[in-house]
């Protein structure tokens, strides 16, 4: 093999693997891809640092993605009605993009959906093991976390 002869890792791999290959948005169903909920989820963070929304740069790099790659998403939400795009008043060559009340319906209702999902998990596994398994997948995002840091910097 080529991780080597402990079975633990084996484990591990396989199960990353597997987590991998799930689809976690067919949990909460929605009319929207993944990518339009996550960008409504992003709006709306953006709307609570200001009322006035959010500009097309600022959700490309809350996004980590290029701007041309959320100006579709943009357009979707908007021919569903869930968003407002217009220019910024003070700033004209800045486009900003709130949530309409619509938007606002939509983003709590998968929210409400989330949050019970998470909930039943919780239950699920009872409070001790959902403590652990949180401390764990926070050890685990620290290790890669510091692993990507430590290869970027010899680079």
């Amino acid at each position: 093999m080529f991780i080597g002869d402990n079975p633990q890792a084996h484990r591990l791999l396989k199960a990353f693997h597997r987590f991998r290959r799930l689809d976690l948005s067919k949990l909460t169903p929605s009319a929207f891809k993944p990518s339009e909920v996550r960008l409504m989820f992003i709006i709306l963070r953006g709307m609570e640092l200001d009322e006035r929304g959010v500009t097309v740069s600022e959700l490309s790099a809350m996004m980590e993605v290029a701007s041309p790659t959320v100006t579709p998403l943009v357009r979707s939400l908007e021919e569903h009605g869930l968003v407002l795009r217009y220019n910024d008043k003070e700033d004209r060559r800045a486009v900003r993009v709130k949530l309409t009340e619509q938007g606002l319906d939509q983003i709590r209702e998968i929210a409400r959906k989330r949050s019970a999902q998470i909930q039943e998990l919780v239950e699920y596994l009872g409070e001790e093991k959902s403590r652990q398994l949180i401390e764990l997948l926070e050890q685990v995002y620290e290790y890669v976390e510091e692993q990507l840091n430590t290869k970027k910097s010899q680079e």
